[in-house]
């Protein structure tokens, strides 16, 4: 049985990247692709930025998997985000982007290439290559990898991979509400360095911490939610620190988020879908996010697979139409965990890519021969 050909070219592994490269190494685990992986040793060899893996399928089309936040985090002060765009795109024939804005790619010079890859979040796989300390990785993530292959870790691998976080849709009597988040530091440097980015870390904040204190105050024992302890959140934000740490520990807010019906999701950096809101899909859960600014594949849509909401208030009133509609609570858990196994699960998110390219060659190969059959008329 053939199967198809993918080369993956890696240089500096992050977190982002560990998914896309499970998704592959399932593909080959189940036969379905061929899989050789090369190793970049140099800058010189790496073509593609930060959270960013080149893969060549059949050894003909080259593809560009950009798990990215958004479309600027990775520009200097001089950089806009079309010429950074543009010129991966010239040096790809497909696109597959975690944060996809149809708005920001229309004045891209090939809009045509780029597709939406689906969500993001750290999800692994035995034996993931992506595990290992990689020649261009940072010192640091050197020394983070290292920590994340021992099993006593709190950060072990083991405790990322698809099982750990995939869960059944439940009917549950008394639904418990779960938000558990962080907060970012902000500093007088980083306004001065970046006013915009700045703002964007003190609104995310503030979100996040109005809505944990009106959850706590509208649903008492039903919610359960707070923010992680850190210098800057123990000064700024005492009130909603979450005092125990064992709870915020990843094996313990896992089982959470398990326990939990109606999950809370607010904005991330570079306006991005935040890693919760995948975790959460996993799991099967009944979503009130703050308003997406970027688009999914396949057929996710507000009121169906989620609730948005645009302040603090309009959150809680989510919350309260989940609560009080039982059947539509769990229709919403059950399409996501249609969702999840479609668009979302590691080796689906890759097919769905790799199929992505492969019927749009077809379509073009059709309209070459259409071509070339009009020349003879």
């Amino acid at each position: 049985m053939s199967r198809i050909s993918c080369y993956i070219k890696v240089g500096e592994v992050s977190l982002h990247l560990y998914q896309v490269i499970a998704g592959f190494i399932l593909l080959e685990r189940q036969g379905i692709i061929k899989l050789n992986i090369e190793i970049m040793k140099n800058t010189v060899q790496v073509q593609t930025p930060n959270n960013m893996v080149e893969v060549i399928i059949n050894n003909d089309i080259r593809i560009i998997y950009d798990l990215n936040d958004g479309y600027d985090n990775l520009l200097n002060e001089d950089e806009n985000y079309l010429d950074f765009m543009n010129k991966l795109l010239d040096r790809c024939d497909f696109y597959f982007k975690r944060s996809y804005s149809t708005k920001q790619n229309i004045n891209l010079k090939h809009p045509n290439k780029i597709y939406p890859l689906g969500l993001n979040y750290m999800v692994t796989t035995s034996r993931n290559i992506a595990h290992r300390p990689f020649p261009l990785d940072p010192v640091k993530e050197k020394v983070k990898k290292l920590i994340r292959m021992l099993p006593f870790s709190e950060f072990y691998n083991g405790n990322y991979k698809l099982e750990t976080f995939q869960d059944i849709p439940r009917k549950q009597s008394n639904p418990k509400i779960l938000f558990m988040a962080r907060l970012w530091e902000v500093t007088k440097e980083d306004f001065e360095k970046n006013p915009k980015k700045g703002e964007e870390r003190k609104y995310i904040n503030q979100v996040r911490a109005e809505c944990i204190r009106l959850c706590q105050k509208e649903f008492g024992e039903k919610f359960f939610g707070g923010v992680n302890a850190s210098p800057f959140s123990l000064e700024n934000y005492s009130d909603i620190v979450i005092s125990d740490k064992k709870i915020t520990k990843r094996n313990n807010y896992l089982k959470k988020v398990k326990e939990s019906t109606i999950c809370i999701s607010t904005m991330g950096l570079h306006e991005s879908i935040g890693w919760k809101f995948g975790e959460y899909v996993a799991a099967s859960k009944a979503i009130v996010s703050e308003q997406l600014h970027y688009e999914l594949p396949g057929d996710f849509l507000e009121h169906k697979n989620y609730l948005s909401f645009n302040s603090p208030e309009q959150c809680v009133e989510r919350i309260y139409s989940l609560l009080e509609n039982e059947n539509y609570r769990y229709q919403m858990m059950v399409d996501n965990f249609e969702y999840y196994h479609k668009y979302v699960r590691a080796d689906r998110l890759i097919l769905n890519s790799i199929l992505t390219v492969l019927n749009k060659e077809r379509m073009n190969l059709s309209e070459q021969n259409t071509h070339s059959i009009y020349a003879y008329i």
